[in-house]
């Protein structure tokens, strides 16, 4: 894996550094409030960049405002460390909000354990992370011995077979559960304005399973989240295609997709959260695209693993 931050101006790399300096104190700070031993042994173990930051591809338009996200693969110690979700969340929070951090970070959470056992099946996803990813982080304890540890395993050859068979069943299961989610959607929304906050949920639940459909169909990952920026940014930084159904990236359209991805939680529950028949046609129309798009482009990844299989 690379180490260098040299490809990326010295602003970029800067902000790097915060990012990571963030993180770090983030989680000396909550594991100093847990008070308990055993979370005093909890690591962030290697914190490792992917996605367009670290293959070169990153852009800034100041015209539009649009920029590249910065897609971090955090691998830990204990399991407890890959549960917190809303802790990570407020890091995430903190990071958006820094002023010398200038675009969202999406970071996911992996155990050592479990990225090693996804290297050796071969796993696409994670394999790919770390032939491209750039390593930002090591925690530099070393074992009884004084040698490295905490080591990745070398990435395996998966079995053509068996991967176009589950990525073909990933495929047919939520290509259905996606086109269902949008079909009860469209009938709730016939049901006028008394509905409108059951139909934002279920354009949601649309959205999330089209990109599930999209990344378990090519990488046979993705990460247990309904956060749709996060499932979102993981799927652009494998195609961009999938990104331009939800354009333009301009007022009010940034705001209609945010209405959608704090439907999960917010339509149910919070009182104040309010949308309208116009911003659900808008939602459902670019959920529509999407899954059209995301099953063309898993049709494509079939064939290719189905001519591999052969």
């Amino acid at each position: 894996m690379q180490t260098s931050l040299d490809h990326l101006p010295p602003a970029r790399q800067a902000e790097f550094t915060r990012i990571q300096a963030v993180i770090l104190e983030e989680l000396e700070t909550r594991i100093k409030a847990d008070g308990k031993a055993r979370a005093k042994r909890y690591r962030l173990l290697k914190l490792v960049l992917f996605g367009s930051f670290a293959k070169g591809t990153w852009f800034e338009d100041s015209r539009s405002g649009r920029a590249s996200d910065v897609d971090l693969l955090a691998i830990v110690s204990h399991e407890a460390l890959t549960e917190m979700s809303a802790f990570w969340g407020e890091v995430e929070d903190r990071l958006y909000t820094d002023p010398l951090v200038k675009r969202d970070v999406s970071i996911i959470v992996h155990t050592l354990q479990d990225v090693n056992r996804q290297l050796k099946d071969g796993q696409y996803f994670f394999s790919e992370i770390i032939q491209q990813g750039i390593l930002l982080f090591e925690d530099p304890e070393p074992d009884r011995n004084g040698n490295p540890k905490n080591l990745l395993a070398k990435p395996g050859m998966p079995d053509p077979a068996q991967t176009y068979l589950s990525a073909r069943e990933f495929h047919k299961r939520w290509k259905a559960s996606s086109e269902q989610a949008l079909y009860l959607a469209r009938v709730s929304m016939s049901k006028g304005e008394e509905w409108n906050n059951q139909s934002a949920f279920l354009l949601h639940q649309a959205t999330e399973n089209a990109y599930r459909m999209f990344l378990l169909t090519v990488t046979l990952y993705a990460p247990g989240t309904h956060h749709l920026g996060k499932l979102r940014n993981i799927a652009r930084t494998i195609d961009e295609r999938l990104d331009e159904v939800w354009g333009p990236p301009q007022k009010p359209y940034k705001r209609y997709f945010e209405l959608l991805r704090r439907a999960y939680v917010e339509a149910r529950y919070s009182p104040s959260y309010a949308t309208t028949q116009e911003i659900l046609t808008w939602q459902a129309d670019r959920i529509d695209q999407l899954i059209a798009i995301a099953s063309t482009l898993c049709v494509e990844r079939l064939e290719r693993l189905q001519a591999e299989a052969n």
